[in-house]
């Protein structure tokens, strides 16, 4: 793991993160939110996609590191990475709507960013077409698309 800045802080997702990791998660699927269908199975739907993201995750990242993202003690989002031999690989980083555009996001990548160049890696991501404000942080920050399809793009970062 690494450390961020204050007030931010990396923990290990415990057993009473669930309700938060839940909520977190369904902040982030406004296209699933507005359906035109009953609340009861938004939520259901929401929960089946949410169940089969950690199974994606799991599969194809096996050694991943979970992480929760605290501010000033209360937890903002969750943060996931996978360590390999040639490169540090951002899984996933989501922040709550309140903790959204107030640089937190920022300042875990560049935490990231210093963690993978202190070991002399790559930092790699994917960011979806449909998230250009995501896309437009990363190239912000340095990142640079090395690869695209019709659903994502993939960007790198390396130290200069």
């Amino acid at each position: 793991m690494f450390t961020l800045p204050a007030p931010l802080l990396l923990r290990a997702i415990g057993d009473d993160d669930h309700a938060f990791l839940s909520a977190l998660y369904a902040s982030t699927r406004h296209d699933l939110a507005a359906l035109a269908a009953a609340p009861a199975v938004i939520a259901q739907l929401i929960a089946m996609q949410q169940q089969m993201q950690g199974q994606g995750y799991r599969t194809v990242f096996p050694h991943a590191d979970y992480a929760i993202v605290e501010c000033t003690g209360q937890p903002i989002g969750r943060l996931v990475t996978d360590a390999q031999a040639d490169r540090l690989h951002l899984v996933d980083l989501a922040l709550v709507p309140h903790a959204r555009a107030q640089g937190h996001g920022s300042a875990v990548l560049r935490a990231l960013q210093g963690a993978a160049a202190a070991r002399g890696l790559a930092l790699t991501l994917s960011v979806l077409h449909t998230n250009e404000d995501a896309a437009r942080l990363y190239a912000r920050l340095g990142f640079e698309t090395v690869a695209s399809d019709q659903v994502q793009r993939r960007m790198r970062w390396s130290a200069p």
